[in-house]
């Protein structure tokens, strides 16, 4: 199934647009009333999602990575003082190279230009195997997960988001295929701050986990994803918690119908686990 015809191959970071996405830029001229029947078949938006507000958990600990002042894409507090995103969010084509630390900003619960907390970047580490240069390579797939350390623990007082325990129970070392979670057309939600709405964190629900490859680490999901969206979370809510299972990094085209690939938590897990106590 992974090698179905990327359209992106990876999410742009909004502010570097593809020229094959159009559809994304033509969402801007879409009226967001018009009801969906008379919009094209063709147009990919996000006015059909759900807008929540900044205040709340677990929106306030998801928030917008800001890249170098021009560029943003989406990301999430999963620990104090730590922030997960897609790791093409960090390479700079024009530069060549990945940015600099210090050029990253991250805003916790960022809505319509105010936020709960803001911190900068002091450091990151991205999967061992990614590199920018190969951008859309299939070789970057697995690895194109990024976790940001923050100058201040803003989730000390915001809260943060959390990988499901149940799915590395008993793990050595190796994480095995979660006994529960990722499973074919399970429900989840994703969040994000899509180019077209990218000053208000918005919701894409009631979509599924379509199928899974790479033994249940690469997620094809029903969620219908636009630039911006990289390194939102893939969300589930069990037993009234909302749990990270994944992260947005790419999208398919089916059809008339853009369609979210992510990572699951299985590929970085390791790697946060070794940064938190």
């Amino acid at each position: 199934m992974f090698r179905a015809r990327l359209l992106l191959s990876y999410f742009l970071c909004t502010g570097i647009l593809a020229a094959g996405f159009t559809a994304a830029a033509q969402a801007q001229s879409i009226r967001k009333d018009l009801p969906p029947e008379l919009r094209p078949k063709n147009n990919v938006t996000s006015f059909h999602r759900r807008a929540v507000g900044n205040t709340d958990h677990p929106w306030q600990a998801i928030g917008r990575v800001n890249i170098g002042g021009t560029v943003h894409c989406s990301g999430t507090l999963v620990a104090a003082n730590i922030v997960l995103t897609a790791a093409h969010c960090l390479y700079s084509r024009r530069m060549e190279k990945m940015v600099v630390p210090s050029s990253v900003n991250f805003l916790a619960g960022y809505s319509k230009g105010e936020f709960r907390g803001h911190s900068k970047v002091k450091a990151y580490i991205v999967g061992t195997g990614f590199d920018g240069s190969k951008w859309n390579a299939k070789s970057n797939a697995l690895y194109d997960w990024a976790l940001l350390t923050l100058n201040k623990p803003l989730g000390g007082n915001l809260g943060f988001l959390s990988l499901p325990s149940e799915w590395f129970e008993n793990t050595t070392n190796s994480v095995r295929l979660p006994t529960q979670g990722i499973a074919i057309n399970e429900q989840v939600t994703t969040a994000g701050y899509p180019g077209d709405r990218k000053h208000v964190l918005s919701l894409e629900e009631n979509c599924k986990i379509v199928t899974t490859a790479n033994r249940g680490r690469i997620l094809f999901t029903s969620c219908v994803a636009l630039g911006g969206d990289s390194g939102g979370p893939i969300l589930q809510k069990k037993n009234d918690e909302w749990h990270i299972v994944g992260i947005q990094t790419a999208a398919i085209r089916v059809n008339d119908k853009v369609s979210g690939v992510g990572l699951s938590a299985m590929a970085f897990h390791p790697y946060l686990a070794s940064m938190t106590p």
